[in-house]
Formats: structure tokens, C-alpha cells, sequence
């Protein structure tokens, strides 16, 4: 059954990345009914399912639109990764919340993320996704670009345990 679970948190990142490509409202359906599965499944067990639920509402607000609430559950669903242990996760929600702060012009904030990203992926030993990542990076910023200190809101995520929002 796990297999399962992961299924279809996979499916409704890529539905609503779909969506958001194509505009599509089967890609949307999608999206929305892995969301509403794995909000059921966080209210029984918070520890295994919160993360992935917060980071499909993430994805689900980026593509509707609501910017604002989209960092938040973010945010959020980076937070609830690193409590829970789930580094890969992490890596792969701050890797998505990269891009979406990079869309929406917040450069500084996304080069934050995109550099927690690889190190979640390293620290969980994907190499080659770190690589995948960094190479990213270089695209998006070019070699010259310097960034004085760690995103307050990133820094923020990693200092407070304990203090995910269950929504």
C-alpha cells in the first residue's frame, strides 16, 4: 500500500504542474483529488502525510493564482519535511518553491531555496539531481550572481521545529 500513497502524491505534483503548462482542467481534476486524498490521509497520520499534503496545496495555490497562500504552504510543507526527517521531500519542496519564488520575480528568495535543495539532495545522497539542480542554478543566475546571506523566510523554516500548521 505504500506504493500506493506515493503514487498518488507523485500524480497530483505532476497533475498540477500539467495544469499549469497546458491549462488543463482534467490535469486540474487530477491535481485536486490527490489533494484532497492526502489531506484525508494527514488528519491520520500527521507525521507521514502532512508535508505531502502541504505541498500539494502549495502547487494547487501557485496554480490558481494565490500567490501569497502558495509561499505560505510552501513554506510550510518545507518546515514539515525537515521535522518529520523526510529530507528528500524537502529537497523536492524546496527545489519546487525555488521555482515558484524564481516565476513570480522574488530572485534572491529562490536562490535560497534552489541551494537548500541541493544540499537536501546531497545530504539524501542524489547526486545527480543535486547536479540536475545546480546546473539549474547556473541557468537562472548565471555564475556571477551573489547573494549576501540565506533568505530570512528560509532561515525562518529551519529554525522553528515544531511549528507546522495543520490546515
Amino acid at each position: 500500500r505504500p506504493l500506493f500513497y506515493c503514487g498518488v502524491f507523485y500524480e497530483g505534483l505532476v497533475s498540477f504542474r500539467l495544469a499549469r503548462q497546458t491549462d488543463g482542467k482534467e490535469y486540474r481534476r487530477k491535481g485536486e483529488a490527490a489533494l484532497v486524498f492526502m489531506r484525508n490521509w494527514a488528519k491520520c497520520s500527521k507525521w507521514n502525510f502532512e508535508n505531502k499534503y502541504l505541498l500539494l496545496e502549495a502547487e494547487m495555490m501557485n496554480f490558481s493564482g494565490y500567490h501569497d497562500q502558495a509561499c505560505q504552504f510552501y513554506e510550510d510543507a518545507i518546515r514539515s519535511s525537515n521535522e518529520h526527517k523526510f529530507v528528500h521531500e524537502e529537497a523536492m519542496g524546496s527545489e519546487l518553491a525555488a521555482s515558484f519564488f524564481f516565476e513570480i520575480g522574488l530572485h534572491q528568495k529562490s536562490y535560497s531555496f534552489f541551494l537548500h535543495s541541493v544540499d537536501c539532495y546531497k545530504k539524501w545522497g542524489a547526486l545527480a539531481i543535486a547536479k540536475r539542480v545546480e546546473n539549474d542554478i547556473l541557468c537562472k543566475f548565471g555564475s556571477g550572481f551573489v547573494q549576501e546571506s540565506m533568505d530570512d523566510s528560509l532561515a525562518s523554516i529551519l529554525a522553528q521545529k515544531g511549528s507546522s500548521k495543520r490546515r
